[in-house]
């Protein structure tokens, strides 16, 4: 198969001598070239860029929120849904042997033009999920994160899959009890989707449909019957108790600077609270000295909330050790590569107790920490040494006390050893009679 690729088309200015730089502030067209099999189709959408805005080796537009001449549409969204548009016309037309250049621009003309019976002109749910990841429908005007947005390309895109592996047509008036039963098992069997993100999913779907009651789009209400949903299922997940905070961090790990560092960023994640996209990348300006105590001042990327977080002596030391350092602490990698050393870091430190998570009694404990286990260590310590959970609240960004206390992970054997430890404290002194 071919590869899609896009170009700008420099526009022709007759009778005019224009200079190289004046030419730059000219829109140009954006083409949409298909190579394949000794044929190629070119193909321009009336959408236009300057080139300034232009990124030539993503062949995207660099300003993300841009939109279509007439607004509607985000541009790099329909940059991305006419290159799988053109795939997806070719793979269907290949069965029939190689498709000649209109068959293909065909394709392309009704998916851009919207000429096809299922006109995206009209407000389906697709063009109504395009919009919310576009960030134009926001939440009480406050922009959505962009884990959020990356959700709802998820759906959109899981959407696609189930309507072009059914061979049906996914719009408002198809999201029926029926559609649900048959969509969930889709994600289930066929892409393999945990439980819980399932449950996600079929959340948003609700949500994307309850904003299209709003707007007026569709009078379909199946969505809200009380078989239309998926719950939740409590996960385990393990977190790290102070002496084995303690253990990890004085390991010894000088002779491998890799494990090192991350096993220093993941332990200051441990004492700060926040998430590894927060505690990864924070800058010198948001660490303050005050009184001689420092502070982290920072605003969480995921939901915006200011907090302030005192130094801890862990903390201290960490940024003495990185002191030459831009931030004062270990270099940031990605959170993939993060996940695999802290484990290799972790094993390493001998931290390889079992019977942390019962549903998998021999799973070592090394294996069940990630980035995220720092943040639910911070939590978790916090509120069994008895600090007031409204205030580890204000750090950990939770905004109700259930969702809080389901977020920390007190496993059923750390239950039983507080519980133990306290039947000790209180043993029942069988010697006296009964009190009256």
């Amino acid at each position: 198969m071919g590869r899609v690729v896009y170009y700008l088309k420099r526009p022709q200015l007759k009778g005019q001598s224009t200079r190289v730089e004046e030419l730059k502030k000219i829109p140009h067209l954006i083409v949409l070239q298909f190579k394949y099999s000794s044929k190629r189709v070119r193909f321009s959408f009336k959408q236009k860029v300057e080139p300034s805005n232009w990124d030539a080796k993503r062949q995207r537009i660099k300003n993300n929120k841009n939109t279509t001449a007439d607004g509607k549409y985000n541009l790099n969204n329909l940059l991305d849904g006419l290159a799988k548009e053109c795939e997806r016309a070719y793979n269907a037309e290949i069965t029939n042997g190689i498709p000649s250049e209109e068959k293909i621009k065909s394709y392309l003309v009704s998916f851009a033009f919207k000429t096809d019976k299922n006109d995206r002109n009209q407000n389906n749910l697709f063009s109504l999920i395009e919009r919310f990841i576009s960030g134009e429908i926001k939440n009480r005007g406050k922009d959505k994160a962009k884990g959020s947005l990356d959700n709802y390309r998820s759906v959109l895109n899981h959407l696609k899959s189930y309507q072009d592996k059914k061979r049906v047509q996914i719009d408002y008036d198809t999201i029926t009890l029926d559609f649900f039963y048959k969509y969930t098992d889709f994600l289930k069997k066929d892409l393999e989707l945990a439980h819980n993100t399932i449950a996600k999913e079929i959340k948003l779907l609700k949500a994307f449909m309850s904003e299209a009651v709003d707007l007026g789009y569709t009078n379909n209400q199946a969505f809200r019957h009380k078989k239309f949903s998926v719950s939740t299922e409590e996960t385990e997940s393990v977190y790290l108790n102070r002496d084995e905070i303690m253990k990890l961090y004085k390991f010894d790990l000088s002779d491998n600077l890799r494990l090192e560092q991350v096993r220093d960023l993941f332990v200051f994640g441990c004492c700060v609270g926040l998430r590894y996209s927060d505690y990864s990348n924070i800058q010198r300006q948001n660490i303050k000295e005050e009184n001689g105590k420092f502070k982290i001042y920072i605003q969480t990327k995921k939901i915006k909330d200011r907090v302030i977080i005192p130094c801890d002596a862990i903390v201290r030391d960490i940024f003495k050790r990185y002191g030459n350092n831009f931030n004062n602490l270990p270099r940031a990698i990605s959170i993939d590569k993060f996940d695999r050393y802290i484990k290799e870091a972790c094993r390493a430190a001998g931290l390889a107790e079992t019977g942390r998570i019962l549903a998998d009694p021999e799973k070592e404990l090394c294996d069940c920490i990630s980035s995220h286990t720092a943040r639910r260590s911070f939590a978790t310590n916090l509120f069994l040494e008895g600090f007031p959970s409204y205030l580890i609240m204000k750090v950990t960004g939770h905004k109700s006390e259930k969702a809080f206390l389901s977020y920390i992970k007190v496993s059923k054997l750390e239950a039983a050893k507080q519980l133990e430890q306290h039947f000790e404290k209180y043993e029942w002194d069988l010697t006296k009679s009964m009190i009256v």
